[in-house]
């Protein structure tokens, strides 16, 4: 506690770190049995509640791989999913700082991992999926390789080879992860990559087969990718090859050019003490702009976020009393996020929120590690104080996730067990009960209704998210269905889309169909419909 004193930074950063995650914590905890996401949470539990026997055009099987962790208790399970997430940052956090020999506050600085796992998530969509699914991969993973690396202990090696191996069936466009990890393996401990590599590749193929022994079969991992061309045909334009160009020029656009210019003239100036203090010039506006941003142009930070842990990692890489492993680790932490929103067909500075863990952790370890000035580090305290501060206006805030937490006063029982959620949506659950509960066969108009579905246990043949005609008349063929054997549901704020799905021409015998309003909703009732 002495060497805490002996430099106020030091202790300031361990007690914010404290206080933050202690609150986060509270708020995050305190507000996991309100609301309900109807569209992203509801597609995701489906997974579980069905163990994936419906159709699924998701490469993905996180429920397989984290089945042991679910329980239908939607409280219980946000609760156990954050809690692993944030477990699993703060294991790399320790690992890390271990690694690169940070001798003092190990457990204190890691709180930073737990604070920023809280933050990111901002008590949203709490549900292990693809995205948490693979940071927890990755983190164990990553963690158990540098614990190999200071032990020197195979057996974490073999550990974290089977660990890393579930990442290949998580999401399967997001396993490209595994090389950046096994070119840091092979640099970080080059004399003896040979052994390394054989224990990691044993742990691997170890994790393959305990895949396919006990949580899928090779067959069924076949035709997800065979249902999946099928899906692409109906839906051009998701998972399309000109959106991926266009990823990767925005990457080269935002992060690769920067540093590539700002290391030519590094290099054009011979790496002089005079060209780095410059640099540190630019990184520290840089750096107030994002902190600015962050509260005044949050529709801007994210950018300068993304551009200044890229200059700053280019700072460290080029700093000459930095040991190469210490390099080598710091590239690691800024190529993670790049490897796991690939192919998730969203923009990677929206997708980053996710993954911005490893950001703060890279920026962290270069602060300390490059700079002496305090003052570096006070900008980095300022911002983390400030994302606490801004937290709770989550609680009050709709946001995407299309409720406020501060209006989830009503129980609601979901899968036996309690749930909050607003007036409104209890009054739409009894309006749809008599008509959807437990029933087969629905047809739905739009993915923000999934969650009614969900919670009244009624079936479509598959969980969509866009109601294109050919593609539903395509998914009722292939279950042996006919149009005419659905219930089809749409609401007043998502009704049908016109130029798709229209219900009563949709089907071959409309004159069979009886129409029912109720509340906000409009049902169509084929004639041997029958209450469940």
């Amino acid at each position: 506690m002495k060497k805490v004193l002996q430099n106020p930074v030091y202790f300031l950063s361990c007690l914010i770190f404290l206080i933050a995650t202690a609150f986060l914590a509270y708020l995050t905890y305190s507000n996991l049995d309100k609301g309900f996401i109807f569209n992203d949470e509801a597609y995701y539990l489906s997974y579980y509640s069905n163990n994936g026997g419906y159709l699924s055009f998701d490469r993905t099987n996180f429920f397989r791989i984290f089945r042991f962790l679910y329980t239908p208790n939607i409280y219980h399970f946000r609760v156990i999913s954050i809690t692993t997430l944030v477990v699993s940052n703060f294991l790399l956090c320790y690992s890390t700082f271990k690694y690169l020999r940070f001798n003092n506050y190990l457990v204190l600085y890691s709180l930073l991992g737990i604070f920023i796992g809280f933050e990111s998530w901002s008590i949203s969509n709490l549900i292990i999926q693809q995205y948490i699914g693979n940071t927890i991969l990755v983190n164990i993973g990553v963690s158990l390789m540098l614990i190999s690396l200071i032990v020197r202990k195979q057996f974490f090696i073999v550990l974290s080879g089977f660990v890393l191996s579930f990442v290949l069936f998580n999401g399967n466009s997001h396993s490209i992860i595994i090389f950046p990890i096994l070119a840091f393996f092979i640099l970080s401990d080059a004399k003896n990559r040979r052994s390394n590599l054989l224990y990691f590749f044993m742990g691997f193929i170890a994790g393959i087969v305990v895949y396919f022994t006990f949580l899928d079969t090779f067959d069924n991992f076949i035709y997800q990718f065979k249902f999946l061309k099928e899906y692409l045909s109906f839906h051009r334009k998701q998972h399309s090859k000109s959106f991926m160009v266009l990823w990767c020029v925005y990457l080269f656009l935002n992060a690769i050019l920067p540093v590539a210019i700002a290391y030519f003239l590094l290099w054009r100036a011979k790496f002089s003490e005079s060209s780095l203090k410059v640099l540190d010039k630019i990184l520290a506006v840089i750096g107030i702009i994002t902190v600015l941003s962050f509260y005044f142009y949050y529709e801007y930070y994210i950018f300068s976020f993304i551009i200044f842990t890229h200059l700053l990692a280019l700072r460290f890489w080029v700093e000459k009393t930095e040991t190469k492993n210490s390099k080598y680790i710091i590239i690691l932490l800024l190529i993670i996020p790049y490897c796991l929103a690939f192919g998730s067909q969203t923009w990677f500075h929206l997708r980053l929120n996710a993954y911005k863990f490893y950001y703060f952790l890279l920026i962290f370890i270069c602060l300390v590690k490059l700079y002496k000035n305090n003052l570096w580090m006070i900008g980095y305290l300022v911002h983390i104080v400030t994302m606490t501060i801004i937290f709770p206006r989550i609680i009050h805030d709709k946001g995407w996730k299309d409720f406020v937490f501060t209006e989830q006063t009503e129980k609601v029982k979901v899968n036996g067990y309690d749930l909050y959620l607003d007036k409104g949506r209890k009054k739409d659950l009894e309006d749809l009960r008599p008509y959807l509960e437990n029933q087969d066969n629905v047809i739905y108009s739009s993915n923000h209704l999934m969650g009614y579905l969900y919670i009244l246990k009624a079936n479509p043949p598959i969980y969509y998210y866009f109601t294109l005609k050919d593609y539903i008349r395509f998914i009722i063929k292939k279950v042996g269905k006919t149009p005419d054997d659905f219930i089809y549901i749409e609401s007043n704020d998502y009704p049908f889309y016109p130029k798709e799905i229209v219900p009563l021409k949709f089907v071959s015998h409309p004159e069979n169909y009886k129409v029912v309003k109720t509340g906000r909703f409009t049902i169509y009732l084929p004639s041997n419909f029958k209450k469940k």
